[in-house]
This record gives C-alpha cells, sequence and structure tokens, in this order.
C-alpha cells in the first residue's frame, strides 16, 4: 500500500530466481500488490524443481503475466535447452484464462543482434512479447552483476557494428507500427541510434540527471531500496520508511546516482521515466489496452 500511495504501478520480482523461495509467500505477495492495482509480473529463468507446479500456485494468487530469460542466439546446448524451455513455458502460460502477457528477456549483444527482427516475429506470431536492453559490463557500478571479463568484453558492441545496429533498429520500430509485440518504445530505439550512438558507446544515459528521477526503484528481500539492482551504495534505506520520507531518499539517491553510477541504457528503466514524464502511455509498459 505504501507504494501504491507513491503512484507505484507496476512491480516485477526476479532475483537471481525467484522461484526458489517460498512459493506461498511470493503469491501472496503478488497478491497484495495486485489488489492495491498495482500490475506484476515474475521474471524466471525457469530452471527450478517443480517449475510448472509453482506457475499454478502464483496464477492461483492472481499473477497474470510471465516474463523468461531467452537468448536470441544460443550460446552452446545449455542456452539453447534453457530457450526452448522458455518458449513452451511461455506458449503454455498464454494458454490459461485472462493472461496479460507472456514475455521472453534477451540481452543484445554484437553477436546477436542481426537476428533480432527475426526473433521479435517469430515469438509476435506466438502471441509472446520481446524485451531487451543493451549489454554492459561492470563500469565500476557498485553491485553490478555482469563481471568485465574477456568474454563479455567480446559480446560488446564495436565502432564497425554500428550502421549494422542502426538498421537493424530502424526495422525493430518498423515492425512495431505494424502490431508486432516489441517491448521497446520508440523513444528508446530513437534514443539508441540518435548522435552518433553516443549513448550506447557511452552507456551516458543516467537517469539521476532526469526531473522524474527516481521512476524505478529496486526493494530487496530485506527491505533495503536502491535506486536498481545494477547500482548499490553502500548506505541503507529501507522500504518500511520509504512512504513517509520518499522526498528525503529522492534526493539523497540522486545525489548518489550522479557522483557514483557511470550509467546505462536499459529500455525498461528508461521507458519508466518517460511514463513518468508524460511522454509514454502507462498500458504500453504493462501491455494493456489502457
Amino acid at each position: 500500500s505504501a507504494l501504491a500511495n507513491l503512484g507505484c504501478g507496476f512491480a516485477a520480482f526476479y532475483g537471481a530466481e525467484p522461484l526458489v523461495e517460498d512459493i506461498d509467500k511470493l503469491g501472496m505477495t503478488i497478491h497484495a500488490f495486485e489488489e492495491n492495482g498495482i500490475k506484476t509480473t515474475v521474471i524466471t529463468s525457469g530452471c527450478v524443481p517443480n517449475f510448472d507446479e509453482k506457475l499454478d500456485t502464483l496464477y492461483k494468487y492472481g499473477l497474470r503475466s510471465l516474463s523468461m530469460s531467452y537468448d536470441i542466439v544460443p550460446l552452446g546446448k545449455s542456452s539453447k535447452a534453457k530457450s526452448e524451455k522458455a518458449i513452451e513455458a511461455l506458449c503454455n502460460w498464454l494458454k490459461r484464462d485472462n493472461i496479460r502477457d507472456a514475455a521472453a528477456i534477451a540481452t543484445l549483444t554484437r553477436t546477436n543482434f542481426r537476428e533480432l527482427p527475426n526473433s521479435i516475429c517469430k515469438l509476435s506470431e506466438m502471441g509472446i512479447w520481446t524485451f531487451f536492453d543493451m549489454i554492459h559490463t561492470d563500469r565500476g557500478q557498485i553491485g553490478c552483476k555482469v563481471k568485465d571479463t574477456p568474454e563479455t568484453r567480446e559480446l560488446l558492441f564495436k565502432e564497425e557494428d554500428m550502421l549494422d545496429l542502426k538498421q537493424v533498429l530502424i526495422q525493430v520500430s518498423k515492425l512495431k507500427t505494424k502490431g508486432y509485440k516489441c517491448h521497446s518504445s520508440n523513444q528508446f530505439l530513437d534514443l539508441v541510434c540518435r548522435s552518433n550512438f553516443r549513448h550506447l558507446k557511452n552507456y551516458d544515459w543516467n537517469c539521476g540527471r532526469h526531473a522524474s528521477f527516481p521512476a524505478w526503484i529496486t526493494i530487496d528481500c530485506d527491505g533495503k531500496v536502491y535506486a536498481c539492482d545494477d547500482f548499490r551504495p553502500p548506505s541503507i534505506w529501507y522500504s518500511n520508511a520509504i512512504d513517509k520520507n520518499f522526498e528525503d531518499f529522492s534526493g539523497w539517491m540522486k545525489k548518489q546516482v550522479l557522483k557514483q553510477c557511470p550509467g546505462c541504457l536499459w529500455n525498461t528503466h528508461y521507458d519508466a521515466h518517460m511514463i513518468k514524464e508524460g511522454q509514454l502511455p502507462f498500458c504500453n509498459y504493462v501491455h494493456t489496452e489502457k
């Protein structure tokens, strides 16, 4: 209710892996959010015991959106098997009554971006939305999950990829106008292509610069509050005080982000700010008609 009072309209439950936790406790939390008018989704790899039974439980509690990790181009046998399982699970999810959406979440890299339009078309035919974000490695973010290794460095976009990437994103934008299910807004796609790819090369979209900050926050299961799950300053703010002291939290966290976070180019964060600024309808974000 505290988050609802602050105007929160959407909550994503993710991990590591949320389905390894107490499934009834997670279900009751989802039910409480939905009862307070906050749309929810669970982001899962699907690689957990009794996966189908756990989805049954969450559905009974009121979950109507499922999001799953997906590799556009499989990185190996394990990656291929995980992605195939995700598609099967998402298709089965859509067979239930009153489902809001099913989504496949991918990380866009220099090794898979050319397949993005084909993947969007294929998944759309199944009724599945495509989410994607641009890869970035740890550049000093406190709490970054993507470590800076030679392997991940090879996945980063290079100068010779840029023109092809621009054409791919223009193609994606055209697919959106034809009704294909790509979550990323045209505002975000335009941002990536703009200014000779400055935003992508430097990962310099820093949400702390925006008057709408914070449009997205992360709350850990222990109640600690952060700007996002990829930036965790050492000072602690707790969720049980956030509604009473949100203005203080906003000012303090904004300073931390501007001072310490190198920025990212995450579609979900960017579009959340556009919604808060009135430049993007909330229904686009949660895939409802209004």
